[in-house]
């Protein structure tokens, strides 16, 4: 193919999900403390009903409704205290016309209530007697067996992304374990005779390499299990080398650096050389020189070694590859609206990913540009997101209204 003849990022997506739609995910099964973020394979149907048994979501009197029925402040319903339910323990008391029973909390509801009385509402008169000063309709502050979920109920449904709360549905229903996609595997490769490790103490000449905590972070935040990091050298066979080994233990393999037509960017000509260069090249600001490939039905991806340009090329690309996985863009939320303080300009023909900085005043979003070269990673540090400027704008105006993909 021709080198640098670049596609737009919608022609990238194209590529993507007419490629890759082969690509699926296998499942395993976990316990529900290291479920959070993870997607089910397999929907969650209810084998008890919650709660099962009938309980108070009040502390009060549990009551009869021809008891209250007209109760005011100026006419309280009088009633005979029979007795109290024990938090945590079933009760027998049974109550009958005239009769009343405190009940705390998600205490169980003795047989014969209609409805329970926040205790706000009541007072005492001695030991044995209780006014009631309001009424109380049917099934008030109550909740009943299987109201909450039902036995046969499909409470979560293959596909959901697991959030701290759906952790709870699930202890609720007895789930300790779930079946859930296996995250897709990531290699990351850092290519170049420059770079160094950190902790390393560069000579001149060396850099220390950022991109790789920056990226494997990238990549675990949309999902993805990083199961190996390299370094080499700027040397075809080494490179090649790297990525076959690489391709035997990951779903996907990430190299960020060499992917622009250098006498040393090898990264396009290893592709090419163990599969098929899909594109070599995006219209895209920051991040032209970025590389798709196939090799083994896997996509290899050629990163810019520039940090700025790298991570994000980087989210749009896993943003595309999750949604293929599971069917749907489960990151779409992660995105805010604020008001455009400042004019942002733009090159007409490129899709432009302007960093910005973000903050609340006066309970309003207030989204301002972030300025520097791709190779500051500080410029990254210093964002809270991007906004993207497609191709057929020239830019943003101040005032206007923009949609931040947070980092």
């Amino acid at each position: 193919m021709e080198l640098l003849k670049v596609k737009t990022i919608n022609e990238m997506k194209e590529i993507i999900n007419r490629t890759f739609s082969h690509l699926k995910l296998t499942t395993e099964k976990i316990s529900i403390d290291d479920a959070m973020e993870r997607v089910l394979s397999a929907d969650i149907v209810a084998t008890v009903n919650v709660p099962h048994f009938n309980r108070s979501v009040v502390d009060g009197y549990a009551v009869k409704l021809t008891d209250v029925q007209g109760a005011s402040n100026a006419i309280p319903g009088f009633l005979r205290i029979i007795g109290e339910v024990p938090m945590g323990k079933a009760t027998d008391l049974v109550l009958n016309q005239g009769e009343t029973a405190y009940v705390p909390t998600g205490g169980m509801i003795p047989e014969g209530t209609e409805a329970m009385v926040m205790i706000e509402y009541t007072e005492k008169l001695g030991d044995r007697d209780l006014a009631v000063y309001c009424n109380a309709g049917a099934n008030e502050n109550m909740m009943l067996i299987g109201d909450d979920v039902s036995i046969g109920e499909v409470v979560l449904k293959a596909g959901h992304f697991l959030r701290p709360q759906d952790l709870g549905v699930l202890s609720a229903l007895g789930h300790l374990q779930v079946e859930v996609y296996r995250k897709p595997r990531l290699h990351i490769i850092s290519t170049g005779d420059e770079i160094v490790p950190p902790g390393t103490t560069p000579q001149l000449g060396e850099i220390v390499d950022i991109n790789q905590a920056a990226l494997s972070a990238v990549a675990k935040r949309f999902g993805t299990e990083i199961v190996s990091k390299t370094y080499v050298k700027d040397d075809f066979e080494t490179i090649k080398d790297a990525v076959d080994q690489a391709l035997k233990t990951s779903d996907m393999v990430i190299l960020s650096g060499g992917s622009s037509m250098g006498e040393k960017d090898y990264t396009v000509k290893v592709i090419d050389s163990l599969g098929e260069v899909l594109l070599h090249g995006l219209s895209i600001k920051p991040g032209k020189p970025t590389i798709l490939g196939k090799v083994d039905g896997k996509p290899v991806v050629g990163l810019p070694g520039q940090p700025v340009s790298a991570i994000i090329i980087l989210m749009v690309m896993l943003r595309e590859f999750m949604a293929l996985y599971y069917g749907r863009d489960l990151y779409k939320y992660k995105t805010v609206q604020g008001r455009l303080m400042e004019n942002v300009h733009a090159a007409p023909g490129r899709r432009t990913f302007q960093t910005v900085e973000i903050s609340e005043v006066d309970g309003q979003i207030e989204v301002r540009p972030t300025h520097g070269k791709s190779g500051m990673i500080t410029l990254l540090a210093y964002s809270d997101g991007y906004v993207e400027i497609t191709e057929n704008e020239e830019g943003k105006n101040r005032g206007e209204l923009v949609e931040v993909s947070l980092f």
